[in-house]
């Protein structure tokens, strides 16, 4: 949830004209012309591309001819060579292997000499027939250090181009601003290239999130690069304008693998597209994310909660009080989050500096001071009134002067020895450290009855693997934090069954594919709520990329003004009130729903009012989603958005008119209606019920929206006849 402490941002070119492709890549050996050292791999390629030029871009990329040695969608450097020079004489085998989550298909080439062992894990979709996921892994069962392995590319490929300029969607990544994950897009044309990368060892740190959608002319393919650290993704247009080349990876491989050491690439995930709409391809795209990479409640992606809560740094007697009036007054919230500096001797309020809760990181104890009991009594009270507990942790990092870097100094990874400010990073790859860290979190969720964990990450880390990397390997630190990253947080949800995990890392900084499979997003961005603009606009963006994230509405904790509204006099349901509420409706939903004391019945019946419109609306959250006006920051224009269901065929429509816009009126066309049925449309700009009204779907095409005041808002529900 936290700003970056001491580290300082940097800002790296989201796009690059000159990509830097790593050596002996597809991309190099035909854009540098290095055909002496590439040769045979440039023979490959030729082979492979002036195949794949006679089709479209569906075929082959579920088939697994494409596994075969001669065109595999994987390459690397072992031992100095290529390995398009020799796959081809390895030994291969192909096994179905059960993983839990269904079947994966694994093909394992195996070199005679040294008995390396590479293994491509591919998984299909029957309920998505374009789409293929695959992992490769490393394995040393010779009996002595393997040669070197470098420039690992786990994509390795090529698609036909169909000329003229390709175009590459993707997102921001998050650096706490009010451009956050806003959208992106880059126009390359024959022999030029498109780059995207990650930022100091977080996923989706500031440059762009994981994820792109490319497309050449009516096709295109969406991608997610599956890794919670460094990565890279280059895309080349031939000079001919035939062939589009894609290469993706860790930035930095050069590494030796000893005697039975195993490591795994980043997660490839692609999606095949044509038909020229790429708004249907990004929905069917999202579709695929709720289905297989979102956790799941009885085969279907788990309703996000309404969320409420306060700071760690709060005597427990008070959190008790304000759970006990909440209770009281049955006001339907099911999740209570406790946040950062209810450890150690942290003090005060998040921005306090007498003893902030950054520097407790580490003393993963709770306050005497603020729980004298601990925090057991919290969470029994909270379970008995069967409402969730969510409590913030930062196991990873921690302050060289706290209790857990004293006792266990092996345990944590330096950036510089010598400067004892700096936080500590944990090594995940160390199995010690791993289990170490897993059950003190584990102890917590079982001894304080967490059903909610949340992890936050507030430290660099890029700087703390190449540190601990020696030269013959590199990669090898970050490898094993991020894999074991991945089996603590497997370990914790195979132990708890039903703990739900939330994904914090400075907000937004670490949103991918390996983290929302096993995580939620609620704090989405340390840039915060109560910038109404960017609410909006980052609700909007992350709609295609991260479904599973939260909005936090913005009237009754968002603003100075709006502070403790219920003390103030007048009506509860004016439009902008409506409209602050209404922004931050997304998959779960964050309220302040009252305080202790409070009594007032006229705001405790307007509180279970808004939140029984939440629940009204948030099942349509799931659907089909279409933006119907542009992103914009701006406070000069509206905002709408469309949520289709086609199976059920309704919809929702929400509409905000902003707060300087000096327009009354809009006409939205919707996306999706069938224009010779009926639709009943109830449009509602109060809490209250409308009336419904018949309407032809070719009216509702074009569909005419009045709002009288600025800001304010309105709801659309339709229902086919």
């Amino acid at each position: 949830m936290h700003l970056r402490i001491i580290q300082k941002l940097g800002f790296k070119s989201i796009w690059r004209k000159r990509a830097r492709p790593p050596a002996c890549s597809m991309i190099q050996a035909l854009q540098t012309g290095r055909v002496a050292q590439c040769l045979l791999m440039v023979f490959f390629l030729v082979g492979s591309t002036l195949g794949a030029l006679s089709q479209t871009i569906a075929p082959g990329l579920t088939s697994p001819d494409l596994w075969k040695s001669e065109h595999v969608p994987f390459s690397f450097i072992y031992g100095g060579k290529p390995s398009a020079q020799f796959l081809a004489i390895w030994k291969i085998s192909h096994e179905d292997v059960a993983d839990g989550k269904g079947e994966i298909h694994r093909t394992t080439y195996t070199d005679p000499v040294t008995h390396l062992k590479v293994m491509g894990d591919v998984r299909i979709y029957p309920d998505f027939p374009g789409v293929v996921d695959w992992v490769i892994r490393f394995r040393n069962d010779g009996a002595s250090d393997t040669p070197i392995i470098e420039n690992i590319l786990p994509l390795d490929w090529s698609i036909p181009a169909a000329g003229g300029d390709c175009v590459l969607r993707h997102a921001r990544g998050s650096d706490a601003s009010a451009t956050d994950f806003e959208p992106l897009q880059e126009n390359f044309g024959p022999g030029e290239n498109a780059h995207l990368e990650s930022l100091d060892g977080d996923s989706s740190n500031t440059n762009t999130l994981p994820f792109f959608n490319l497309q050449t002319g009516d096709n295109g393919l969406i991608g997610a690069i599956g890794w919670t650290g460094n990565w890279k993704a280059d895309f080349h247009d031939a000079a001919d304008g035939k062939t589009i080349l894609m290469t993706s990876g860790m930035k930095q491989t050069h590494l030796l693998l000893h005697h039975g050491e195993e490591i795994r690439t980043p997660r490839i995930v692609l999606m095949r597209w044509s038909g020229g709409n790429w708004q249907d391809a990004q929905n069917t795209w999202r579709r695929l994310l709720l289905a297989h990479y979102t956790p799941q409640d009885n085969g279907k992606p788990m309703r996000g909660p309404i969320l409420f809560g306060s700071w760690g740094s709060e005597p427990i007697a008070d959190k008790l009080a304000y759970i006990q009036w909440v209770q009281e007054h049955k006001i339907p919230v099911e999740v209570y989050a406790v946040d950062a500096g209810w450890y150690g001797d942290s003090v005060g309020a998040e921005t306090d500096p007498t003893n902030p809760w950054w520097k407790n990181r580490g003393d993963w104890f709770p306050s005497t001071r603020y729980y004298p009991s601990g925090i057991q009594p919290l969470g029994d009270a909270l379970k008995a009134d069967g409402v969730g507990f969510s409590l913030w942790i930062e196991p990873e990092t921690t302050m060289p002067d706290k209790k857990i870097a004293r006792e266990r100094p092996d345990w944590f990874l330096h950036n510089n020895p010598s400067a004892d400010q700096y936080p500590l990073l944990a090594n995940l790859g160390n199995p010690a450290a791993r289990k170490g860290i897993t059950d003190m979190v584990s102890g917590f969720i079982s001894q304080f009855g967490m059903t909610w964990y949340r992890q936050d990450f507030n430290i660099m880390p890029e700087p703390y693997w190449r540190a601990s990397d020696s030269p013959n390997r590199i990669g090898m630190t970050e490898i094993g934090d991020i894999e074991g990253l991945y089996k603590m947080w497997d370990d914790l949800l195979a132990r708890h069954p039903g703990l739900h995990i939330d994904n914090c890392a400075s907000g937004g900084r670490r949103l991918d594919i390996e983290m929302m499979s096993r995580s939620f997003s609620v704090w989405r961005t340390d840039h915060g709520f109560q910038d109404t603009m960017a609410e909006q606009a980052q609700t909007q963006a992350l709609a295609y990329w991260v479904p599973e994230n939260m909005g936090f509405e913005t009237y009754t904790a968002g603003f100075e003004a709006n502070n403790a509204p219920w003390t103030k006099p007048g009506s509860y349901s004016t439009p902008e009130n409506l409209y602050l509420m209404r922004l931050a409706y997304d998959a779960r939903y964050g309220v302040t729903p009252g305080a202790t004391g409070v009594n007032d019945d006229a705001w405790v019946a307007w509180i279970k009012q808004a939140l029984g419109e939440y629940r009204e609306v948030q099942p349509y959250l799931y659907g089909d989603f279409y933006p119907l006006l542009s992103y914009s920051l701006g406070e000069e224009t509206w905002t709408a958005w469309q949520w289709d269901r086609p199976e059920q065929k309704d919809g929702l429509v929400l509409v905000l008119r902003r707060p300087k816009s000096p327009f009354t009126a809009m006409e939205l066309r919707l996306r999706h209606l069938n224009p010779n049925a009926t639709y009943q449309v109830e449009v509602r700009s109060t809490y209250e019920m409308a009336a419904t009204k018949e309407m032809k779907g070719s009216e509702l095409q074009h569909l005419q929206i009045q709002l009288a005041d600025a800001p304010s808002s309105t709801l659309v529900f339709y229902r086919q006849k």
